[in-house]
């Protein structure tokens, strides 16, 4: 699936050459591709051999600059400014793609970045139709990616010129997070951040919507989610986790978190949180236990596991199981106010928290 799209600017996204012609016009159909991936989530960028403010005023008299995060242009290698894009969106270069008219440039970056998907610009209205740009249902917070990938340069800005510590600026966040059962209608967030976590992913398993569900509606399972605020805006839902009630033990079968939040405690908080929410309602287990399985870049995912306190039980061939004693005692970071909901199971209307 790919993450973000990364554009040229002369005879790709445009008919014409800048530095010869300021009079370059958008090329027909352009403006819809760029509405349409815009609106299913895939971030957008550029990488152009330009004159960096004639190019971004000529953006902006298109109407078309706002879709584009961190553009990359000026005369150096393209490749680079790729893998710096790549970089600040927090985003594995195998989930990137390039488009360009040049064949010299498409094969600079493919060498240089063996993992980069390169297009080139003839198929640029075909892109919405292929299938590594097929986002699924739309979520609300696919709607929003772009929004959200904005605060998170805002809050990122807004660090480099605080004056105190990370803990103060951190707490200078006011960050919200609430756990709870999943609800009917976030049952497609659910399944998209299994889809396309990568890195706070302890399977990198792509599941299923039926077996996505199934943690909804069985009383063996729970479907857990994190929702998130702060200060820079509503993040909706950055957090999944699944889990397999047994007799005496609690198996988290997949948990996954949006990079786009990594940095400030949320992840630890998110799954400390729902373990404690899973001995309130299960209190005779002993142990919880996870499988981890190394897939490239998901180590932060083994991370959060031993910062919670979860040590290897067994070595597999493909995974490893971590398991932690259980009762399990939790206290999120003071700059995280954690809220926590309804359990499926207490139809009474019980709450926690």
């Amino acid at each position: 699936m790919i993450k973000c799209l990364i554009w040229d600017l002369d005879e790709t996204l445009w008919h014409g050459t800048l530095a010869d012609d300021e009079e370059v016009s958008l090329r027909p159909g352009i403006r819809d591709v760029l509405e349409q991936l815009d609106g299913r989530g895939i971030l957008q960028s550029i990488a152009s051999r330009n004159n960096h403010d004639l190019a971004m005023a000529k953006l902006e008299e298109l109407g078309i600059s706002r879709y584009f995060l961190y553009p990359q242009i000026g005369w150096g290698a393209k490749a680079e400014g790729i893998r710096r894009i790549a970089s600040e969106l927090n985003i594995g270069l195998d989930a990137v793609a390039f488009i360009d008219d040049n064949p010299f440039e498409r094969y600079e970056a493919g060498t240089y970045l063996p993992e980069l998907t390169v297009y080139d610009a003839y198929e640029a209205l075909e892109l919405t139709g292929y299938p590594e740009f097929q986002a699924g249902k739309l979520t609300r917070e696919a709607g929003r990616r772009r929004e959200m990938m904005l605060s998170r340069l805002e809050r990122t800005t807004a660090e480099q010129r605080f004056a105190g510590t990370r803990e103060d600026f951190l707490r200078s966040c006011f960050m919200e997070l609430e756990v709870r059962d999943a609800r009917e209608e976030e049952l497609d967030r659910a399944f998209e951040l299994a889809a396309r976590t990568n890195q706070f992913n302890n399977f990198a398993e792509r599941m299923s919507e039926d077996v996505v569900r199934s943690y909804l509606e069985s009383p063996a399972k729970g479907l857990y989610v994190a929702e998130l605020r702060d200060r820079f805006g509503d993040h909706g839902i950055v957090g999944a986790a699944m889990l397999d009630y047994e007799v005496e033990r609690l198996d988290i079968r997949l948990f996954c978190i949006s990079c786009r939040i990594e940095g400030r405690g949320i992840g630890t908080a998110f799954l400390g949180t729902v373990l404690k929410l899973a001995q309130q309602e299960h209190p005779a287990m002993l142990e919880a236990v996870c499988s981890y399985r190394a897939a490239g870049r998901n180590r932060p995912a083994l991370m959060l596991l031993q910062l919670l306190g979860f040590t290897r039980k067994e070595k597999r061939e493909h995974d490893s199981i971590y398991a932690l004693s259980l009762p399990f005692s939790y206290g999120a970071p003071d700059w995280i106010a954690v809220k926590t909901g309804h359990f499926k199971q207490a139809e009474e209307g019980r709450t926690l928290g």
